[in-house]
């Protein structure tokens, strides 16, 4: 009988203590995966924010850079665009005087070829005068020996745009073939004009087959290349 009793104490203990053990053991398991499970939602959502702060963090650097105008920057912009606007008033003002300029150049050369144009005409005009007749007869042969019927026709035909017919009332500078021979150019000084000395007349003729020679222009010089 006692050893039975004792026995029956004996596995009573050994399945009290196997019990503990096993409740020790289901507990630890337990703490355990509470452990793990709210370690991983706690870095979970340490992630979560630390993505959500990233991208707040870039989204308010960026509106940041749109947002934000350096006074710096914006100063250089307005100084450069002023400079910009200068130089195209200068531009447009030194053009507009360019052109003025051009204007007014091209007009002073205007009147001034008009002058020249007026002043020729005073010295040069182009006379179309009858032929002054000859009394050569037969084939024209330029003869131009001092005294000749041709030589004192020229030198009538010469004269004849200033009244003179004849080599006594005027200083003849030179009697020269005109480049033809039936073209001749003289070249004269009215002796009663004393300014035709240094401004001498100049003629120039050609022969009409039976008619004589005729005045096609007259010249006055403003230099004597003769004296």
């Amino acid at each position: 009988m006692a050893g039975n009793r004792y026995e029956t104490r004996r596995r009573k203990k050994m399945s009290r203590i196997l019990n503990i053990a096993i409740g020790v053991v289901i507990a630890l398991i337990l703490i355990v995966g509470v452990s793990i499970f709210l370690n991983g939602n706690s870095d979970e959502t340490a992630n979560q924010n630390n993505e959500s702060n990233t991208d707040n963090g870039t989204n308010q650097t960026g509106s940041g850079s749109a947002g934000i105008k350096d006074p710096a920057s914006s100063d250089d912009n307005d100084d450069n665009a002023a400079s910009e606007d200068d130089d195209e008033n200068q531009d447009s003002v030194a053009d507009g005087r360019t052109e003025d300029d051009d204007d007014a150049t091209a007009d002073d050369d205007t009147d001034a070829d008009t002058e020249d144009a007026t002043e020729d005409d005073d010295r040069e005009e182009d006379e179309e005068q009858e032929p002054l007749g000859t009394e050569q007869t037969g084939e024209f042969k330029p003869d131009f020996t001092q005294g000749s019927q041709n030589w004192n026709e020229m030198v009538a035909a010469v004269g004849s745009p200033q009244g003179l017919s004849s080599q006594s009332e005027m200083t003849l500078w030179r009697l020269e073939n005109g480049g033809s021979p039936t073209s001749a150019v003289g070249t004269f000084s009215d002796k009663n004009e004393q300014d035709s000395y240094s401004n001498p007349y100049r003629v120039r003729i050609e022969w009409q087959d039976g008619q004589g020679w005729q005045v096609v222009s007259t010249e006055q010089l403003s230099s004597n290349p003769y004296r």
